[in-house]
């Protein structure tokens, strides 16, 4: 459990935190690289930091590790780093992921209801069932051209070889 703790610029590397808990937590700057995180919850964590009244920037760097199940409803990690990360089943509506680096992420059933994804790179992501009209946003998001048809598949489109 690490309820309410400053983590601001720590870094965890090949963690096993399954279930961990991240309740109010101070993880500005927080580095990740191959964690197991399933099931873990982050309900109020911070992943930004106040530069004065009206500037607020988020930073985190969360690569190849496993969301699988985890709780990030409502997380705020905008422009960070979440590449190579497992995000099956992940509970991420309301999430501001808008501007992410999530390429080779996996969202496999992920729960995206109300999900900022504007100008997230989606680029070689598992994206299967991910409904975009569940989405808040997701305006200029990058996807590769083969990517188009699970999206499209799963707004109910047809997709028929010619």
């Amino acid at each position: 459990v690490f309820a309410f703790a400053r983590l601001d610029e720590a870094r965890f590397t090949r963690c096993d935190l399954t279930h961990a808990r991240f309740e109010g937590a101070d993880l500005y700057a927080v580095v990740m690289d191959a964690c197991n995180l399933m099931g873990a919850a982050f309900p109020r964590a911070s992943f930004t930091r106040a530069f004065g009244r009206s500037v607020v920037r988020a930073a985190a760097t969360l690569t190849d590790c496993n969301f699988e199940l985890a709780d990030l409803s409502a997380v705020r990690l905008p422009a960070c780093d979440l590449s190579r990360s497992r995000f099956r089943e992940a509970d991420l509506s309301r999430a501001d992921l808008e501007g992410a680096q999530m390429a080779v992420a996996d969202l496999f059933q992920a729960i995206v209801d109300e999900a900022r994804l504007a100008g997230a790179d989606l680029r070689g992501a598992e994206v299967s069932g991910l409904d975009l009209r569940r989405l808040a946003s997701y305006q200029d998001l990058k996807i590769n051209p083969d990517q188009q048809y699970r999206l499209l598949e799963a707004l109910g489109v047809d997709v028929e070889p010619e």
